[in-house]
């Protein structure tokens, strides 16, 4: 049952991650996971390290700034599951790079 959790959760975030990113860029030509995205809400991560309190209050206003572009740009909906799924996706990307950094440095 763990095992299912393992591997199935992150299998489950994938897919619905790349569903709304497909919906919104057929739909509307709008890409929820672009590079301002992700580097808005990595500054605020970096920033909880120095400070918890601004960086969750920089998190919270990056998360509400992303939902209103995303939302102006898509529709209600998909505004609504990319901020969930934004941070998801900096978690993927932060992995995916860490990995490609130690490949090339081993």
């Amino acid at each position: 049952m763990v095992i299912l959790l393992l591997v199935g959760i992150p299998i489950l975030l994938i897919v619905v991650g790349y569903l709304v990113w497909n919906s919104a860029m057929d739909n509307y030509g709008y890409n929820v996971f672009n590079t301002g995205v992700l580097v808005r809400l990595l500054i605020a991560v970096v920033c909880c390290f120095i400070d918890l309190t601004f960086g969750v209050i920089l998190f919270s206003l990056f998360s509400i700034y992303n939902f209103i572009v995303t939302w102006r740009n898509t529709s209600f909906f998909i505004a609504l599951i990319a901020v969930i799924f934004q941070p998801v996706a900096l978690y993927f990307t932060y992995a995916a790079l860490n990995r490609l950094f130690k490949a090339v440095n081993d």
